[in-house]
């Protein structure tokens, strides 16, 4: 399972945007678009994913907490768009991100389907492969330990915006090499 799991991540948490930026002109405002979402979703599920949990008598303030700080990422990531590559256009960027049309067909309408499919899929199989519920308990706190991480990150770097010029690659690389890392922290426990 950990293995899986971390290439699983590798490959389309990290290895998706850094193709898309090197190969397809994707902007770094355009890989947050395609990371928020992923946390969106993910948020979206984690009040099923802590129901899935009944012997680990985990109260409704972990959920909480993670979409909380989901948000919180959300508007940092956002103001650090703002302060970095301004002029931009939010809205704008955001219809670009969901209109990009690849073979045919705009990424909306099938990149939102599929991280929802995924997200099932995933909770599906952990009770499929009958997955401990305190290793699953582990994963979630985890991630949100990770993701409190990447918060103190991202009021670093719109700190260290405020005095420097930061170039969209550097912001690129510091947000892919958290998707790298994060896969390798959240499953470093398990077997």
């Amino acid at each position: 399972m950990k293995r899986i799991e971390i290439i699983g991540a590798l490959f389309g948490d990290a290895a998706l945007p850094l193709l898309g930026f090197l190969f397809w002109d994707w902007g770094f405002y355009f890989i947050v678009l395609f990371f928020v979402f992923d946390i969106l979703i993910r948020s979206f599920f984690l009040m099923k994913r802590v129901k899935n949990l009944p012997s680990m008598n985990i109260n409704h303030r972990f959920a909480l907490v993670g979409i909380s700080m989901t948000l919180l990422e959300l508007s940092l990531l956002h103001l650090l768009v703002f302060l970095t590559l301004t002029p931009i256009g939010f809205f704008e960027e955001l219809w670009a991100f969901l209109s990009y049309e690849e073979m045919g067909i705009a990424q909306g309408v099938v990149l939102i389907p599929l991280l929802i499919f995924n997200e099932l899929f995933r909770i599906r199989n952990e009770q499929k492969a009958k997955v401990p519920q305190n290793v699953r308990f582990e994963i979630l706190k985890s991630s949100q330990y990770f993701q409190f991480g990447r918060l103190i990150l991202w009021c670093i770097v719109i700190v260290g915006s405020c005095f420097l010029d930061i170039k969209q690659s550097v912001l690129v690389a510091v947000l892919i090499a958290t998707l790298c890392v994060q896969p390798f922290y959240v499953f470093r426990n398990i077997s």
